[in-house]
């Protein structure tokens, strides 16, 4: 059988020449540049499941039949941690909840998902209170910064075309005419959209991969960006023995977990993720009045087929907000690895304030 992580690396370097990836950056980032972009440190197998007993990820995920047992299965290093099968702890479900989106990278099964690079197929946006038709819709997040730039090109119901780029990063919120505007003098239009921040983040900390990543952040008692590219089961032993106060909860719908976390960087917005065999149905979020709901569907490894690492993100993402649906999009491929991805500030937008 062909090594898997030889393989990966044989297909990396192709994509360093047909695409944006950066694979360098993946091998210089001290603890990430164990994993974060290619298969997990398995063996030649395919990765090891969570017990005999333990359900497999659903429909497009790696399926009942894939994983194997954990630990003597021939699969290499089984880790530091190693769930009890059928236990219902936060600390289990979290690191399960990871695991199954293939989020945990290295010998150490850290968590390493840095960046996100998506493309959708089509769907809808709500532009000015109408339904308005994606003829392009890409999502560029970097989960350290933390910030995101989504590209939105859609046709309104009387024709007329829709372009904007609307971008987070930090504390600050903005629209681009041009991806990048007004980082290089005389290029493009920076627009401060400090009202937006709220709503951008909420989309951020809810995502399929912010989520987990927020909910973590939260039974660990850390920021995020602290939080970030450490095996969840051993974070959260070692920050209980910290005396660290966790700030998400568990509960137990049937043979549904449901997890309340706070959105990092949005005072008093509480979400609450359901899953069903450790991936998210759903993620509604609660702030002030508001409600918005992110439901997610056909779970599988968009990646480009050259390169399946495993990885798993939602195929569907319906957004509603206050009852009313404000945008659906279906994926075409993803790249979610160590990809370069940053939003720089403009000045503009500094100077206009957060």
């Amino acid at each position: 059988m062909v090594d898997r992580r030889s393989l990966a690396i044989g297909v990396l370097a192709v994509l360093v020449a047909m695409s944006h990836v950066e694979s360098g950056r993946a091998q210089g980032q001290g603890a990430q540049a164990q994993g974060a972009g290619a298969p997990r440190g398995q063996g030649a197998g395919a990765p090891r499941g969570e017990g005999a007993g333990a359900p497999g990820p659903g429909a497009g995920g790696r399926g009942a039949g894939a994983p194997q047992g954990r630990g003597g299965g021939g699969f290499g290093d089984a880790g530091p941690f190693t769930p009890t099968p059928g236990a219902k702890d936060l600390k289990t479900v979290l690191f399960n909840w990871t695991w199954h989106m293939g989020m945990l990278r290295s010998g150490n099964e850290s968590e390493l998902i840095k960046t996100l690079d998506y493309h959708a197929a089509g769907g809808t946006i709500q532009v000015d209170g109408q339904p308005c038709t994606l003829t392009k819709y890409r999502v560029q997040a970097n989960y350290q910064v933390p910030g995101y730039r989504a590209q939105v090109e859609c046709t309104r119901l009387n024709k007329q075309k829709y372009s904007n780029v609307e971008t987070v990063s930090g504390e600050y919120a903005w629209d681009e005419d041009i991806p990048g505007a007004e980082l290089v003098p005389g290029k493009g239009k920076a627009t401060p959209k400090p009202a937006a921040l709220e709503e951008r983040l909420i989309r951020l900390w809810a995502s399929p991969h912010g989520a987990p990543k927020a909910a973590i952040a939260g039974a660990a008692g850390l920021p995020t960006t602290q939080s970030f590219g450490q095996n969840p089961a051993v974070l959260l032993d070692n920050q209980a023995k910290a005396g660290a106060k966790s700030t998400t909860t568990l509960e137990w719908q049937g043979e549904k977990a449901v997890i309340t976390y706070p959105i990092p960087g949005v005072p008093g917005a509480m979400a609450t993720a359901t899953l069903v065999n450790y991936l998210p149905e759903s993620v509604v979020v609660t702030h002030g009045p508001n409600k918005t709901e992110f439901i997610y569907g056909k779970w599988a490894d968009w990646n480009n087929p050259l390169f399946k690492i495993e990885a798993l993100y939602a195929g569907t993402i319906v957004e509603r907000k206050n009852g009313t649906v404000v945008r659906s999009v279906t994926a075409k491929v993803t790249e979610i690895g160590q990809i370069y991805v940053i939003m720089p500030v403009p000045d503009s937008v500094q100077k206009a304030g957060k």
